[in-house]
């Protein structure tokens, strides 16, 4: 029957055999797996806060591309609206320069009417003289008379006429 000296000698071979595994064999293993279980952990860990940082990294760039295109359009709205200035002053200072031009023009003729009338007197006052002279040269009698009066005021209205133009 059973040898109770040989089934205690093999418990006693086996639990030493489990006890032999457990230090040389288990203990390792599990501290491997451990070490590796707490590596992948750690991997994770990493990556999600990578992909964290990568996110706000994105947020980040995204909100900077939008506040570049808002600093963007701001420049070109000043861009315009200084454009627009400019365009409003040249056309006033044009304008100004055209009423300078037209009062100038208004002035040399105004001046150039003043010359004529002073000619036209003076081309009255001649013809008086000649006028004159005719009457102390002849002896007229009244129509002669007449028509040098009226041909006289002829040239005289023609000259007024002329010099109003």
């Amino acid at each position: 029957m059973i040898n109770t000296t040989d089934l205690v000698a093999q418990i006693i071979n086996f639990i030493l055999l489990v006890g032999l595994l457990y230090r040389l064999l288990y203990q390792p293993v599990k501290e491997f797996m451990d070490n590796r279980t707490n590596e992948i952990e750690q991997r994770i860990q990493s990556a999600q806060e990578n992909q964290a940082a990568a996110e706000a990294l994105r947020q980040e760039l995204e909100a900077q591309a939008k506040d570049s295109q808002k600093q963007a359009r701001k420049f070109l709205d000043e861009a315009a609206r200084r454009a627009e200035r400019m365009q409003a002053d040249m056309i006033a200072e044009a304008r100004k320069e055209a009423e300078a031009l037209i009062q100038r023009a208004q002035e040399e003729t105004r001046l150039e009417k003043e010359k004529a009338w002073a000619e036209l007197r003076e081309s009255v006052g001649e013809l008086s003289l000649l006028l004159a002279s005719r009457v102390i040269d002849e002896s007229l009698d009244e129509g002669k008379h007449q028509k040098l009066i009226d041909e006289t005021l002829d040239q005289l209205e023609t000259l007024e006429i002329e010099g109003s133009l």
